[in-house]
């Protein structure tokens, strides 16, 4: 069991309502864990959905804070970033991958995840800097994909990479050539919140979310029953890194300064 922390000060009866965009993902697991242990967990009213569309319940009002891709941060109005937790890697992060069947070099078809900015704009960036190539790009469901065709690369994120890795002949994870190219982590995506959140909300759900962070032994264990065949407790341990530490940030200001450079907001999103 864990022990749940409320703030000093904060009375959980007089925090407002909190509507709550989740990425409906296993990284985000932990977090969901601290909302529905937490105390306070009644405040929350949580939408769970993919990364592009928690953006877009965002956008339109329809929640108050969101996980969102840090890709969409440059077209997103009014926000702020919340909590000192994120996902991210700091290295191999597993389940953001391009895949082939062919080496990345010879690919001149790239087909984006449609259900994250970050990623696909990611990508861009590592074939462009890294790779020194300039294939074409176009965007799809990934569910849809039947097969690959000849020199043709898929960006595959979240869940679907676990049910997908060992279908391909080679397989490049972006977290990893990230840190190979720029010696930095990354963070995939960041909580924000509107500007009329208190900051009494603010603080509690940061305490949450630590509380979650801080219970992956429980969370393993939960999800076991679900998803037998994933292990979890390495990736949880050795891929997915939710501290949105210094570095962490460093490498959010070079990202957003890139997209800036590469002009890439306009032809990605």
């Amino acid at each position: 069991m864990i022990n749940i922390a409320v703030p000093k000060n904060i009375k959980v009866k007089e925090l407002k309502d909190i509507k709550l965009a989740l990425v409906g993902y296993l990284n985000t697991k932990p977090f969901e864990y601290g909302l529905k242990t937490s105390a306070s967990k009644e405040i929350y009213s949580i939408y769970y959905d993919n990364p592009s569309n928690c953006v877009k319940l965002y956008e339109n009002d329809k929640v108050d804070v969101a996980l969102v891709p840090i890709g969409a941060l440059p077209t997103i109005g009014e926000y702020r970033i919340i909590t000192d937790t994120c996902i991210g890697c700091d290295d191999y992060v597993r389940t953001v991958v391009l895949m082939s069947n062919e080496p990345i070099e010879k690919c001149n078809h790239v087909i984006l995840d449609s259900h994250s900015r970050t990623s696909a704009i990611l990508s861009r960036i590592l074939l462009k800097e890294y790779w020194r190539t300039t294939p074409r790009f176009t965007t799809a469901k990934i569910e849809d994909l039947e097969i690959l065709q000849f020199e043709e690369a898929v960006l595959m994120i979240g869940d679907k990479v676990f049910e997908n890795e060992n279908k391909y002949k080679y397989s490049y994870d972006l977290g990893h050539y990230w840190k190979k190219m720029t010696g930095l982590p990354f963070a995939y995506a960041v909580w924000i919140a509107k500007g009329h959140v208190s900051q009494d909300a603010v603080d509690q759900l940061t305490t949450d979310l630590k509380n979650g962070v801080d219970s992956i032994n429980e969370v393993i264990k939960e999800q076991k029953l679900n998803e037998p065949l994933h292990d979890l407790a390495s990736y949880y341990s050795e891929n997915i890194d939710y501290i949105l530490d210094v570095q962490k940030r460093k490498a959010l200001d070079l990202y957003l300064t890139k997209i800036s450079e590469l002009e890439l907001v306009a032809t990605t999103l």
